[in-house]
Formats: structure tokens, sequence, C-alpha cells
């Protein structure tokens, strides 16, 4: 977490929460590059977009639902004009990874055809991105900021950050348990979301929290990482099976999917091994515990 994104004793709460929403998109308009962009430099663009809308959550209390929506709506579309080249990399460095552990080159060959292709469409989006993506995702963070410039002032409670941090912690426990019971692709996605909110909302108390709550949220970033990869894979699989251009056939497609399945599975089980502890108790003695570590009146 850059400097400048964390609250301090005198300025926290709800108030403090907003100065860095304000920041964090600041940053995120600072951080677009003008031209060309690389992997990396869209990587942190929308990684500093995302943040935003974990903090737009604890504000979320203070907004009427509409507001909230809309903002929300705003930081989302910033975001997704740069998605489409990020993901289309990633999933490239997944096959290249897989690649290596095919045995046969034949095999290889052909998923190289197939990882030629996924190349293309990187490049492809990349330039869709320096085209029109990141105007367009410049003009959203303008917006949103006006937008956060001109709410009323908002009171410095610490109440309000507390409890949504607690439902915030609810939700992703919901996916926790859901996944405890019965593992599926749609819910291992919303819990790393929720993890991820939970994550950016835990790292901005930093100065003010307890160490525990600081190695909570070292966890839930390892949490995150296995559920990111597990749902790259998914993705690859599904995209190898499809019609169309990107289709791998025969033996080539089921030896991917094989090592696809395997490299799953165990991600989906360090995933709960780390995850299910995260979130086993419950929100309301979260909520008390946050209420204890913080040093000032929540």
């Amino acid at each position: 977490m850059k400097r400048g994104f964390e609250v301090s004793h005198a300025n926290s709460g709800a108030r403090g929460m907003r100065a860095i929403l304000h920041r964090q998109i600041e940053a995120a308009i600072t951080g677009l590059p003008r031209a060309h962009p690389t992997d990396e430099e869209i990587h942190e663009a929308r990684k500093q977009m995302k943040a935003a809308r974990a903090t737009l959550r604890l504000l979320r209390p203070l907004l009427n639902e509409t507001s909230y929506r809309s903002e929300n709506r705003i930081l989302r579309d910033a975001a997704r004009a740069l998605s489409a080249a990020r993901d289309s990399t990633v999933l490239v460095k997944t096959l290249e990874e897989l690649v290596e552990r095919v045995p046969g080159k034949s095999t290889r060959k052909r998923l190289t055809a197939f990882e030629a292709q996924l190349q293309r469409d990187a490049r492809r989006s990349r330039a869709q991105v320096a085209r029109s993506g990141l105007r367009r995702s410049a003009a959203q963070l303008r917006t949103a900021l006006q937008r956060v410039d001109s709410w009323l002032e908002t009171e410095p409670a610490w109440d309000t950050v507390r409890r949504s941090l607690r439902d915030s912690y609810r939700k992703g426990r919901r996916c926790a348990r859901c996944n405890a019971r019965r593992l599926d692709d749609a819910t291992l996605h919303e819990w790393r979301k929720r993890a991820k909110y939970l994550r950016s909302q835990l790292q901005v108390l930093a100065p003010v929290q307890h160490a525990s709550l600081k190695s909570m949220a070292d966890e839930l970033r390892e949490l995150t990482d296995q559920l990111g990869q597990e749902h790259d894979l998914a993705v690859l699989s599904e995209l190898a099976r499809q019609d169309g251009r990107h289709r791998v056939e025969g033996k080539a497609n089921r030896e991917l999917q094989r090592l696809i399945d395997k490299r799953r599975r165990k991600l989906r089980k360090r995933a709960l091994r780390v995850g299910l502890p995260l979130y086993a108790e419950k929100p309301g003695h979260f909520a008390a515990r946050l209420r204890g570590y913080v040093r000032v009146p929540m």
C-alpha cells in the first residue's frame, strides 16, 4: 500500500476514508499511461481502481443507494476499459507454464499454436486500450473524482467504517461456507472478489490497526492469489474447449485439460486450507475484535 493511502489518527473514520478515496482515484488517473501501455502499467492502474472500489464500499452507509451504485459503476467501468488487455496477457502466461509440462512434441506443437493465438489476442487488446481504452478510463475516473468532491462533508465517525468492514467480512464468510460445502466456479470467483475487497479495506487501516489484522491482510493476499490462479485456469479450460479459432482438438486438448484439472484441484485445496480459518469467527465477533484493536474510538 503506497504512502498516503492509509488512515491516520489525525484523519480517521469516514472522513479519512473519503480523503483516501480521493487520492486513490487521483493516483489512478496519474498512473494511466499516455500511449503504448505495458502489461505492468495496465495491471497497476487496474489495481488502483479496484482499491478505490473497496474504499468506496466502506463509505456505502453514508450514501443513498442510487449514488453508491452510480459511483461504483463508474469505477468498475473505468477498470473494465483496460481489462481485456490484462486478462489476455494472464492467459498467455498461464498456458506457457502448462505447456512446459506437456509430454510429446506433437502435443506441444498443437498447444504452441493455441498459445500463438492467445498472444495475437493480447496484442490486439493492448492496441485497443491504446486507441480508446485509456481515454475512456481517464474520462470515467475524472467523473468519479468530481462526484466524490461534490459529496457533503462526512462525519469522522469510525462506526460507519466498522459496520462496513463487518458486512464485507460477512459476505466473504458466506462464500467461504458455501465453498466448504460444495466447490463451485461461481462461488469461488465471488469469494475471491470478497476477499480482495476485505484485504484492501484492512490495508487502509494500517496505522491504527492491531498486528493481527495486518497478518489477516497478508493471508487474504495468499487466498486471493490461489483463487486468482484457479480462475485463470478455468477461463483457459473453457477457451480451449469452445468452438472457434481458440479450440484445441484431440489429444492436445485432453492433455491440456488433464493438467488444468490437476492444477485446479491443488489450488482449491490450498485456498480452502488458507481461507476457511480466516473466516471462521462470526461477523459480530470480528467487529467486536476490530473495535478493541483500533486505537481510536470506533
